[in-house]
């Protein structure tokens, strides 16, 4: 899914389950390419290490990656899986970073956020939220395998845009409600 922000075009995707050479997108015109995780099936290191290749090789002046529930390495060896991350690729767990102006925020829910360890409010002025889990009944399918923490933390910090994969069900989707506009940018769209 492509917007353009601050002159500036954002491409993102997530849940390629290690088909990450299959995707296709403007390359070309693309400033900041955001995946929102799930790039490999698994604990399968091998697609986690193909994605890296050819995430890093892609001409985006900034590439932004946040794991999935897929994306294993990160939750059961976080540092052994920091090694994979090359240089010219953005990884961050929890926080913000700015781009271009671009004010982004990512928070660490692959599948949902927990109530100890879910931060209390997000910043006011957020640009683009990133997760890899929908937010409770927003584009998160018949399971509503949403997540209700964030949803409150959205509801609170309105931020312009919120990009999530996760529910393949609903893949490509949009949705705007009170402000927000809600992407999933899966890419995937079966289970």
């Amino acid at each position: 899914m492509r917007v353009s922000k601050n002159n500036k075009i954002i491409d993102a995707f997530a849940d390629t389950h290690g088909r990450h050479r299959e995707y296709h997108y403007d390359s070309k015109a693309t400033d900041i390419l955001v995946c929102a995780g799930d790039v490999c099936n698994g604990s399968d290191e091998e697609q986690l290490q193909d994605f890296f290749l050819w995430f890093a090789q892609q001409p985006a002046k900034y590439k932004l990656f946040v794991p999935g529930n897929h994306d294993l390495p990160f939750d059961l060896e976080p540092e052994h899986a920091l090694q994979y991350i090359p240089t010219g690729v953005t990884y961050i767990e929890q926080g913000e970073i700015l781009l271009d102006g671009i004010k982004f925020y990512i928070l660490p829910a692959r599948m949902g956020l927990h109530k100890e360890t879910a931060p209390g409010h997000l910043p006011a002025d957020i640009d683009i939220l990133v997760t890899h889990c929908p937010p409770k009944d927003i584009l998160d399918g018949d399971s509503h395998c949403g997540c209700p923490i964030l949803r409150a933390l959205v509801e609170k910090a309105k931020p312009k845009i919120h990009i999530f994969g996760h529910c393949h069900q609903t893949a490509g989707k949009r949705v705007r409600i009170g402000g927000t506009e809600f992407w999933n940018v899966a890419v995937c769209a079966t289970s």
